[in-house]
């Protein structure tokens, strides 16, 4: 990204679009929202109810209280949207020492280059399962069936014409999941 009388210019000639960027924690809570809004399948959000119906089992096991157990069922049933604070937090705190980023993504067989002050990653198209906009930036996920976050791109690095570009490739490259995905 380069700067010239006040304009900034985020797509080189060879229409690579490039960001850089500090990941901070509000970007980490964006990503994770973002990740919730692909469709799971039954199995998944069964499998999220797994561990608190362990643990209200095993409470329910050592206290012959069916009263407690419940309790303690609801209770971390009323605590799982706090995870996603707590884990943004975390992301936030690893990578801070990692310093500022700079992605370029290609439209290209190059896909997406990730780069901090100490490791260089490269991520092909192919090894991507798709993408979810949020208002704030782009969420880069893992094929199915997990669809973990793979990278976060925020739109405060890039200008609207940037914003656009990076859109266009990646609903050129990728499956765009989420409320701005397309109804078919």
């Amino acid at each position: 990204m380069t700067e010239s009388s006040g304009a900034v210019h985020d797509i080189d000639a060879n229409d690579v679009v490039e960001l850089r960027f500090e990941l901070r924690q509000p970007d980490w809570q964006d990503a994770f929202r973002g990740r919730a809004q692909v469709p799971q399948g039954v199995k998944a959000r069964l499998l999220g109810l797994l561990g608190p119906l362990l643990f209200g089992a095993a409470v329910l096991i050592l206290t012959r209280d069916g009263l407690v157990a419940g309790a303690t069922f609801c209770g971390m049933l009323l605590g799982l949207p706090l995870r996603r604070g707590v884990m943004a937090a975390r992301q936030a705190r690893a990578g801070a020492p990692l310093g500022p980023w700079r992605a370029t993504v290609a439209d290209s067989g190059d896909g997406i280059r990730f780069a901090g002050t100490d490791m260089e990653v490269r991520r092909g198209w192919g090894s991507l399962g798709g993408y979810v906009e949020t208002a704030a930036g782009f969420v880069l996920l893992n094929p199915a069936p997990h669809r973990l976050v793979v990278l976060y791109l925020p739109k405060r690095a890039l200008s609207a014409l940037g914003i656009d570009r990076l859109r266009e490739m990646l609903d050129g490259r990728l499956n765009r999941y989420g409320r701005y995905a397309p109804r078919h």
